[in-house]
């Protein structure tokens, strides 16, 4: 009967959300019974559909309003590692992922996953009983794993980055920089600062965007720096750029690094002589923005990603595909959109 209250009672006190109890033996040890007796508990519990079981072990609870439902819970992964936080661009990936599959059926539920180490990937899929796989902007070495879990015949798919070999709906960072580049050129700035990620395959194929739009607006590539090292690195090598006399009437973030943005604040006049250009995630309330915003259409690609996984989930086979996310320029003007 404890066993019976405590699995019944957590599962109210968190409401609709599924939740994982551990193998009946484990149960077993904490409440100083035998394993058959926390087996018989669990097997009743299955029975009166509070719980499933899971192919790892253990069982997940059954939301109530989803009684009667094969319930299928697709998992949500961004981050490896105990230091690994969300901010504002990874919590509305996750969230326009999670609407708008939630959205289709009381069948399915989402799961952040949390993975101290990316080996852990197959087994943690496992035994959360995940039926499908989202990985949210992710970064190496989880695409490596994920396709090992997709090759066992797990439904995955990418939101934000290409990965060779998973369906992908992401943004072209070819496009992205050219037509950046191509805004700032058609205002006359043709010496740019681009603020890179330091991680090498993160910058994937901005160089050609980069050279496109250069060659097409007959900028010389050597008025277009770049500098893609880690954060730290990067403000160094910007200060002494500063530091020597160079001056940029404009400049791009991909990634916006807060101490590098405030840098450029304080050496630049951002309000006329140089203009920036930020993702729309970096921009927040108290910066008094001015420049360019990208905005991504995430609605319209969520959409599309949702349908494919809800087919591959269902046992259709259909192939790898590959889908931009729409995404468009606006102007800021001391915060607010012109």
């Amino acid at each position: 009967m404890r066993i019976r209250q405590y699995i019944v009672d957590t599962i109210v006190s968190h409401g609709n959300t599924p939740l994982r109890f551990p193998p009946t033996r484990e149960l077993g040890r904490k409440f100083g019974v035998s394993q058959p007796t926390a087996l018989r508990v669990v097997k009743d519990l299955i029975g009166e559909g509070f719980l499933v079981a899971c192919k790892g072990g253990g069982t997940i609870s059954v939301p109530r309003f989803n009684e009667g439902c094969d319930l299928k819970i697709v998992g949500l992964l961004s981050h490896i590692g105990r230091q690994a936080f969300d901010t504002y661009f990874f919590m509305t990936l996750s969230s326009v992922t999670g609407l708008e599959l939630m959205r289709r059926s009381v069948c399915y539920c989402t799961q952040q996953l949390s993975l101290e180490v990316p080996s852990l990937l197959e087994r943690e899929v496992g035994e959360s009983s995940i039926a499908g796989l989202v990985l949210l902007a992710a970064q190496q070495p989880i695409p490596e794993y994920a396709l090992n879990v997709q090759k066992n015949g797990l439904a995955v798919v990418s939101f934000f980055h290409r990965i060779e070999g998973i369906s992908s709906f992401y943004v072209s960072l070819k496009d992205w920089f050219y037509d950046n580049l191509a805004t700032l050129f058609g205002e006359n700035r043709k010496h740019v600062l681009i603020v890179g990620w330091g991680i090498p395959d993160m910058m994937g194929d901005a160089d050609l965007g980069i050279k496109q739009a250069c060659q097409d607006f007959n900028v010389p590539t050597g008025q277009v720096i770049s500098v893609c090292q880690s954060e730290r690195e990067s403000y160094v090598k910007i200060k002494e750029l500063l530091d020597f006399g160079i001056q940029f009437d404009g400049v791009i973030f991909y990634p916006c690094f807060p101490v590098i943005y405030d840098l450029i604040k304080s050496r630049l006049d951002t309000r006329e002589a140089c203009r920036l250009v930020i993702d729309e995630s970096s921009i927040y309330e108290d910066m008094h923005y001015t420049g360019y915003g990208v905005t991504y259409d995430l609605g319209r690609a969520a959409k599309k990603m949702i349908d494919h996984l809800v087919q591959r989930m269902n046992g259709a086979e259909i192939s790898i595909i590959e889908e931009k996310i729409p995404y468009h320029i606006q102007f800021y003007q001391g915060g607010v959109k012109c």
